[in-house]
């Protein structure tokens, strides 16, 4: 695989995207420690801030998914820029629960209509030869920004008093403007239909209920991804790694980097071995490696010091390397699964699943981590991912068997 040998609308609009999510990076860590420490704010504070925040996410998921809610995709990506930054501007200054709340509800209304929107923007932008292609490069560029944004913060909190952290969420905010400007430039480079319309003119839109049966394959999966592997390695293992396995903090930094290092090294020559096969196989190699990595980590657990760091390093190699076989194939097969014209509410139905998964899928493992064994953890992990992912695969295959029963039916 060869990255694109000159400059085009896409590389842009994946370009501008890195840089906001770089700078999301700055704010991220400490979103949470800055509103605790917050007069009139506190832990009260971060949790109406994060819970109102996906639950605006999840409310624009769901408004445009049943078409409640009908925005062109530019529109509706600008307006969700601009929410994005309108609620990062005003955390800084947040000094009440009401000021927080509202924060919330623009970071996460802007979060879910941009999101809803890229996926279909940047598939306008490519052929369906490359596809798999770009949404891996995007998925890389995504995480190795956010990644270098966290770290250069983390350096910036060493040289610099706590004072400095208010600019990180002003950064995050300003930086989201080129992404905008991206957006409306390239409004050019697409058919009308694709930019500022729900309908490209060729058929009706889908009723709700059929929507949601065709996606549930993908909704499936996509819930069982947030439940049982991205929320996990966000909030269970780090909490796992430093109560349950004893390990001193920079564990939990040592894994994040390894897992960004082989998501940059590898995701190019995962992306080439599986581009030639179905999207399916590339989510079943996804969970493999992830039930993978959970097994190797739940079996060091019990293991002295130095096989137990051991442990958590290869958990994070093959958990980056199911994150790239992940991102190369998970929005190639939502695309595949509907008609063009109904990306943004499929992608809307996606995204609250991945917002809903993320919600809940931390109590999963707080529950689990209760047994005070971190071998519990790891293994009743492997096992959820691997039941939940089963179910994925045979709601799959049913709606491939039902799908060619309806076409026969029309042939005769």
């Amino acid at each position: 695989m060869r990255w694109p040998s000159r400059w085009r609308p896409v590389d842009g609009l994946i370009a501008a995207h890195g840089l906001s999510s770089f700078c999301l990076g700055l704010a991220m860590p400490y979103t949470s420690v800055y509103l605790a420490g917050r007069p009139g704010v506190g832990t009260a504070g971060v949790a109406l801030f994060y819970g109102f925040s996906g639950g605006a996410n999840l409310a624009v998921a769901l408004l445009l998914s049943t078409g409640a809610l009908k925005v062109g995709r530019i529109p509706l990506g600008i307006a969700g820029t601009l929410l994005w930054l309108t609620g990062y501007l005003a955390v800084p200054g947040a000094g009440s629960l009401v000021a927080v709340t509202a924060a919330g509800m623009a970071v996460g209304a802007g979060q879910g209509g941009f999101m809803a929107a890229i996926v279909p923007l940047v598939n306008a932008l490519i052929t369906a030869e490359e596809r798999r292609r770009v949404f891996a490069r995007r998925y890389a560029v995504l995480n190795a920004t956010l990644a270098g944004g966290s770290l250069l913060a983390g350096l910036l909190t060493l040289v610099l008093p706590r004072a400095v952290i208010p600019y990180f969420f002003l950064a995050n905010a300003v930086g989201i403007l080129p992404l905008t400007v991206a957006l409306w430039r390239v409004r050019r480079h697409m058919p009308a239909a694709a930019a500022d319309t729900e309908d490209d003119g060729d058929g009706q839109p889908l009723p709700v209920l059929r929507l949601w049966r065709v996606m549930a394959p993908v909704a499936v999966f996509q819930l069982t991804a947030a439940l049982f592997a991205f929320s996990q390695f966000d909030a269970t293992a780090p909490l796992v790694t430093t109560r349950l396995m004893d390990m001193p903090l920079f564990a939990v930094s040592l894994m994040l980097f390894v897992t960004v290092v082989v998501i940059a090294v590898f995701q190019r020559p995962m992306t080439r071995r599986l581009e030639n096969l179905p999207e399916s196989t590339g989510l079943r190699v996804a969970v493999g490696l992830w039930v993978a990595s959970y097994v190797v980590v739940g079996l060091f657990s019990l293991a002295p010091y130095g096989p137990r760091l051991a442990g958590l390093l290869l958990y994070a190699v093959l958990f980056g390397l199911g994150e790239c076989a992940y991102s190369c194939s998970f929005h190639p097969w939502l695309i595949s699964m509907v008609p063009e014209r109904e990306l943004t509410r499929a992608t809307a139905m996606a995204n609250s699943m991945m917002g809903a998964g993320k919600f809940a899928g931390p109590s999963i493992g707080v529950g689990l981590a209760a047994s005070g064994s971190a071998t519990v953890v790891w293994l009743g992990l492997a096992a959820s991912c691997a039941v939940f992912s089963t179910l994925s695969g045979l709601l799959t295959g049913r709606q491939i068997r039902k799908g060619s029963a309806e076409s026969a039916a029309h042939t005769s």
